[in-house]
């Protein structure tokens, strides 16, 4: 995803505390505007920022930029009416201060209807459904702001925080035992580059080819930095569009004809918007360069959808198979049923809170080519404790999915009773390693937690200490706590 070019505006305490918030490094500033032009004197990379003045620069310039930021607390009333006589769209104009980060304005359409406009973003609010997306982006993205800002180091204290509140006990680090409490600590210890490939959807693809064949991969249409790269006249009439680098970022498109393309602009420039490991906290994510990619419509004959067959893999071996069945032709989660069956296909008691089963799972068949599903299952998990392989089947073909290594982030429980700690016990957790030096931490470019060995190990040590040990009640060498191996 490239970044938005911008002009800032502002004063010079205004557009200093706009570039020592994290989310500055998301955009390319190409210049700064302010009406005190001797006043303002900034530096960015060590280069002298030009300042121009708002009412003299010329109307063509804002023709070529993507957005201006607004930093020093003028009424959204009069900026607005000011750049969009310049030429600006109004989703191009963007409001900021130090206090809340994004601010949002709204303006009437044409028939009175209200459009809503956040951090370079558009949303027509028509229905219930429109504002709860616009509630959600906004919630979503000030979340962002937040995280970028804060020390990486508080964010295992945060997932135990949202796990205690959630499961009504607490997480320990240290010992943990169920498989959601092992799918958080390696939410926090196991977040390489090698998961960040493969949880990108359009990354994947060549790992997929390297390691089964690309026979197996559903046929791409396309890929996109932008939502308005796409030419959609060289598109089929169906199609599936999404993002890359996240859940829920998916339109199914089944015929082009009535194809909203507009209302499906405002959602993906929203999703490429949002950082998906802000969500969940799930740091792998934040490393994927987000893009948005067009596939195949797949379809088994006339049925409404495809059935899912998700294979959950421990330490290279499928062991279990969580077949997904319910879905609307819309892609509409509501009616979705999960029933999990072992590698031979028995139907099992294993129930997730989040996804009932069906009325009669004992009358689901197993997929015709289900040896071969479990044996390039394997193949695919190779090397890992834990990941999820997602594979179809289609008029008797297989095809890949997704790779998921911390389903659903561990936010979920089972309605069946010793399921969480069963699954726990086929779990075993690597050895705890740092981050390596590429990872790209949503924080503030200053901050570097790599200055030393012990920074370096910031998510296996500083956890460590501040939830397996309680606030470092019990104090132990650096070589000790980290030679833990857990099993």
């Amino acid at each position: 995803m490239r970044k938005k070019k911008v002009l800032v505006h502002g004063t010079q305490d205004s557009i200093n505390n706009f570039l020592a918030d994290a989310v500055s490094h998301d955009f390319e500033i190409v210049a700064l505007l302010s009406e005190q032009l001797e006043k303002i004197s900034v530096k960015l990379d060590d280069k002298e920022l030009e300042v121009f003045a708002s009412q003299s620069l010329p109307k063509f310039n804002y023709g070529l930029i993507d957005g201006v930021i607004i930093t020093d607390g003028v009424s959204n009333e009069s900026a607005v009416n000011f750049f969009c006589n310049k030429g600006l769209e109004p989703h191009k104009i963007i409001f900021w201060d130090a206090k809340d980060g994004w601010k949002s304005f709204k303006l009437p359409d044409a028939d009175g209807k209200e459009i809503a406009y956040f951090c370079g973003l558009e949303f027509h609010i028509l229905n219930e459904a429109d504002k709860k997306f616009f509630d959600r982006t906004v919630k979503r993205l000030k979340k962002q702001r937040q995280l970028k800002n804060m020390n990486p180091n508080r964010y295992p204290e945060l997932l135990a925080k949202d796990f205690q509140k959630k499961r009504g006990r607490p997480l320990d680090f240290d010992n943990p035992k169920t498989f959601t409490e092992k799918l958080k600590w390696l939410i926090v210890f196991d977040a390489t580059p090698v998961k960040s490939r493969l949880a990108d959807k359009y990354a994947v693809r060549s790992w997929v080819a390297e390691k089964i064949g690309d026979e197996y991969l559903i046929p791409l249409l396309g890929v996109w930095d932008d939502f308005d790269d796409i030419n959609f006249d060289a598109l089929p009439n169906q199609f599936v569009l999404k993002c890359n680098h996240g859940s829920s970022m998916n339109i199914i498109v089944r015929d082009k004809k009535i194809f909203d393309v507009q209302r499906a602009r405002e959602k993906f420039q929203a999703w490429l918007a949002t950082d998906f490991s802000i969500i969940a906290l799930e740091p792998h994510y934040t490393r994927i360069d987000r893009k948005i990619i067009a596939e195949k419509f797949m379809a088994n004959g006339d049925a409404p959808d495809i059935n899912n067959y998700k294979f959950w893999c421990f330490n290279g071996e499928p062991l279990h198979c969580a077949v997904e069945t319910g879905r609307s032709v819309t892609g509409s989660l509501a009616n979705l049923r999960m029933d999990f069956f072992d590698i031979n296909w028995k139907i099992t008691d294993v129930e997730r809170n989040d996804h009932p089963r069906s009325d009669h799972p004992e009358n689901i068949p197993p997929p015709k080519n289900f040896e071969l599903m479990k044996t390039l299952a394997a193949t695919l998990s190779e090397g890992f404790s834990f990941v999820r392989v997602d594979l179809y089947e289609i008029e008797g073909k297989v095809y890949f999915g997704e790779m998921t290594f911390t389903p659903g982030a561990g936010n979920f429980y089972y309605k069946s009773e010793g399921t969480d700690e069963y699954l726990g016990s086929l779990l075993k957790l690597p050895v705890a390693s740092a981050p390596p030096p590429d990872m790209i931490l949503p924080h503030k470019k200053k901050f570097n937690p790599y200055r030393n060995l012990r920074r370096g190990f910031f998510f296996a040590i500083i956890t460590r200490n501040f939830l397996g040990r309680r606030y470092f009640e019990e104090e132990k060498s650096f070589g000790a706590r980290h030679a833990r191996q857990h099993k």
